[in-house]
């Protein structure tokens, strides 16, 4: 029974060792990438009009800094009384993030397809995560202080039930991801301009159809991984401490949005005259204007606001939206 006893401490030693090591690597990836990315937000967003661009890059990106520094910080030895506050303060904060999430997925998805019905599906399939997760407070969620762990999250969730909650959060942000890939698509597909992509360097078909389809299908990716890693955790003591990785996947996705929005709101700028070419990073480009992918929601995306006026495309290549 003691080699029993010790057999399972060891494992469980082990995997929250390796819990620890991969949080502390999302953090490192995620501070480097707020680092070397200060001077393009001070250019794109600091001293400009307030738009729903700003509002969701600086919660996407502050409200994952609070709850990443937050958690570093439990790991200095506090009392089981504030362990067990910080414990639920941390959680509350990291899913609260997939509300900005699926705020943005629900305006790229109205910008280009002007359906309501479809970015309220989109939306509600982006907070089940948010729902999904309150379930841990009703299982009594809490924290204690463990040696040489510092504050450590209990959730007292059944295997079983917490299987099934991670297939549906993470399958219902899958299928977000694809409707969003989906409305991307056929909108350039209705606007024919899906055989000019190759002189599209910079424009807003480039960012919304190349960088809007690699943003999805990574986030896509990383649900999946984050499925398959926790349910062979959950079913494979072997394979326990593959549910470190899981810890990457609010960071990085924190990253890939940040980049994202960089790009439109730097292509936006120049597309304005707002901002010199020379003080941006990505090459020139005259036709974006962001605030109707994430602000102007009711605006109409035409041709023009693709491909320059001299690109070569006639006014009857022009299709209207509405």
């Amino acid at each position: 029974m003691a080699t029993s006893n010790s057999g399972q401490l060891a494992l469980q030693y082990s995997q929250i060792l390796i819990d620890n090591r991969c949080f502390f690597a999302g953090i490192v990836v995620f501070l480097y990438d707020t680092m070397i990315t200060t001077g393009e937000e001070i250019r794109c967003f600091w001293g400009r009009k307030l738009t729903a661009a700003a509002v969701l890059f600086w919660m996407n990106k502050y409200m994952t800094m609070i709850f990443l520094v937050w958690d570093l910080a439990s790991y200095f030895n506090i009392s089981n009384a504030s362990c067990a506050a910080s414990a639920k303060g941390t959680y509350a904060v990291n899913y609260s993030i997939y509300l900005v999430w699926a705020a943005f997925t629900a305006m790229r998805i109205y910008a280009l397809r002007k359906n309501m019905l479809l970015s309220v599906i989109a939306f509600a399939l982006s907070v089940v995560p948010f729902g999904v997760n309150l379930v841990t407070f009703r299982f009594g969620l809490t924290g204690e202080d463990i040696d040489p762990f510092g504050c450590t999250e209990i959730a007292g969730v059944p295997v079983n039930l917490s299987k099934t909650l991670t297939i549906v959060s993470r399958s219902s942000l899958i299928a977000a991801d694809c409707l969003a890939i989906g409305a991307t698509w056929l909108t350039l597909v209705r606007l024919r301009v899906i055989g000019h992509i190759g002189l599209l360097q910079g424009s807003l078909a480039s960012i919304l159809l190349l960088d809007g389809t690699i943003y999805f299908l990574l986030l896509g990716i990383i649900n999946c991984l984050h499925i398959a890693f926790t349910l062979l955790s959950l079913d494979i003591v072997l394979l326990q401490s593959t549910s470190g990785l899981v810890t990457f996947t609010t960071p990085i996705s924190a990253v890939i949005l940040s980049r994202f929005l960089l790009r439109l709101q730097s292509a936006s700028l120049r597309g304005t005259g707002s901002m010199p070419p020379s003080q941006v990073s990505s090459p020139d480009n005259r036709s974006i204007v962001f605030e109707r992918v994430v602000s102007s929601l009711g605006a109409s995306i035409a041709v023009e606001d693709y491909l320059g006026q001299d690109d070569g495309l006639g006014g009857d290549d022009i299709v209207d939206m509405h």
